[in-house]
Formats: structure tokens, C-alpha cells, sequence
């Protein structure tokens, strides 16, 4: 079955209202997610943190697939898992060879500029999705923070 729009979502993004998933058609797209071991990894994590992560990601993974998404889901202990974004990503795209990829913009910079990387490795187009569940975008703060000598949140808010 043809894939239009590969939709990546992190284990932090774990919404139906994510806005990468805004104006998706379960017959077109298909929901991607794994599990990697960079993840777990980058920093210490306690183990029941990371166990709450992997169960709140296989939960909403079959929430979607009850509500009539096609999901392809990777699991850490899948014996083919790279362990990167990056590597599942690009299994992903063999495996489905879909249009475009579409992921609400990752909540953390490490993992934007790595998928920023990604980018430049496949002719599958990426589409970063404004995250909207954060009180201002990125060019509302840009606005707000040219000039000033010190960016302390008190002051934003």
C-alpha cells in the first residue's frame, strides 16, 4: 500500500492533536515511531524513567492502531534496531518508500540539529511541523530576544 506521509513521532510527542499529525489521512499516511538506544543513553536516565517512556510509546502506538492508523512501530529489542533516529528513519523509508516525511519539530535542539543532518542523506523531503503545544513559536522569541543582554525566562513570561 502506498504511503504518502510518513509521520515520525517522538516519545515526547505522544498526542493525537500533535500538529504533525494535522491534516493526516489514515488510509495515506502512516505513523512512524521507535525506540532507540541513544535515547536512553545520552545522558543517565533511571531506569523506571525510561521503562514509563517505552510503555507510555507501545500504549499510545496501539491507541492509534485501534483508531484506524497504520502504525509501524520499532522496538528496542528488535534484533534489526540501529539504535539512532537516524538508522530507523532510513530503514523506515526502504521499508515504505513514502512521499514525504512529516515530524513535529522535536522539543530538543540535540535532536533537531541531528535530524537536520538526516537531511541531506535522503531525496525524501523532511517537514518539521511547528510544535504548538510551546506558549510562543521560535520567531516570537526570536522578536522578543533581539537585543537583550540577558534571556531569563522571568522576563519572557
Amino acid at each position: 500500500m502506498s504511503v504518502r506521509n510518513l509521520i515520525f513521532i517522538l516519545g515526547d510527542q505522544l498526542s493525537p492533536d500533535i500538529s504533525g499529525l494535522k491534516g493526516a489521512d489514515p488510509d495515506k499516511d502512516l505513523i512512524f515511531m521507535c525506540e532507540v538506544a541513544d535515547e536512553t543513553t545520552y545522558v543517565p536516565h533511571h531506569k523506571k524513567k525510561i521503562a514509563f517512556i517505552l510503555s507510555a510509546m507501545r500504549h499510545f502506538a496501539d491507541e492509534m492502531s485501534e483508531a484506524g492508523w497504520r502504525v509501524d512501530y520499532v522496538r528496542l529489542d528488535d534484533d534489526a534496531n540501529t539504535g539512532s533516529f537516524s538508522g530507523e528513519l532510513t530503514r523506515a523509508l526502504k521499508r515504505h518508500a513514502p512521499d514525504r516525511v512529516k515530524l513535529t519539530e522535536p522539543g530538543e535542539w540535540r535532536v533537531r540539529q541531528m535530524l537536520d543532518g538526516w537531511t541531506g542523506t535522503s531525496a525524501t523531503p523532511l517537514e518539521f511541523c511547528p510544535d504548538t503545544r510551546f506558549i510562543a513559536s521560535h520567531d516570537e522569541f526570536r522578536t522578543w530576544a533581539d537585543g537583550r543582554k540577558s534571556l531569563r525566562m522571568e522576563y519572557f513570561y
